[in-house]
């Protein structure tokens, strides 16, 4: 829902400018995708070569499949908000880039094995573990730096694309487990699952943030 409210807004003020507004080139809006999810810009400038941006990125998306006798539901829920700054160091298209993004983001899992599975160092049988829960979640404010082709606030057109190559510094996710089974072992074993978890996502402590945007300058 606040995904559709947002674009609509985009698309009203996008369409009302194509209408009516005067060509000043101080401003442009975007309507954005990316490994943040999907958004939208404002951008202006504060130098000759040096524009500032600040976002807004959302997704909210949910997946149910089978992967190796497990079924499962799949959540993603992601919401974010940008503020960047754009040096264009030789006066034309490339740019450098950096700023802050603000990070909510969550993967939910829920799972239900068909099969035995085992969890930690013990084989448990689906009425043992019954419904499996997980939880990996970004929440915190990161520094970002990366490069970028495009200037929304370029005089030769109104209308154009963008797009951006980054990382955004982050401290490793958080994971949580947990499940309904009555298997006494089973909180420890998925407390070992949990450790094991975060290790592997040790290197997403550099999230990559590529983007595509289509922008309108007024």
């Amino acid at each position: 829902m606040k995904l559709n409210a947002m674009l609509l807004l985009i698309l009203s003020i996008l369409l009302s400018c194509g209408a009516g507004c005067t060509d000043t080139g101080k401003y442009a809006l975007s309507a954005k995708g990316s490994t943040l999810g999907i958004g939208g810009e404002f951008t202006t400038a504060i130098a000759s070569n040096v524009n500032a941006r600040v976002g807004i990125n959302m997704l909210d998306y949910d997946y149910d499949g089978e992967l190796e006798d497990i079924d499962y539901d799949l959540g993603f829920d992601f919401f974010s908000v940008t503020g960047l700054v754009d040096w264009y160091v030789f006066d034309g298209s490339f740019r450098l880039s950096g700023g802050v993004l603000s990070m909510d983001h969550e993967v939910n899992l829920d799972a239900r094995p068909i099969e035995n599975q085992e969890i930690g160092e013990t084989t448990y049988t689906p009425a043992e573990i019954g419904t499996l829960s997980g939880c990996i979640e970004i929440d915190q404010i990161a520094p970002y730096v990366g490069i970028g082709w495009g200037n929304p606030l370029t005089h030769n057109r109104r209308w154009g694309f963008t797009c951006d190559f980054g990382v955004a510094f982050i401290s490793t996710p958080d994971v949580s487990l947990s499940a309904t089974g009555p298997a006494a072992s089973l909180a420890g074993d998925l407390a070992k699952e949990t450790a094991e978890i975060e290790d592997e996502l040790d290197p997403f402590k550099y999230y990559p943030v590529i983007a595509v945007s289509f922008f309108y300058r007024f």
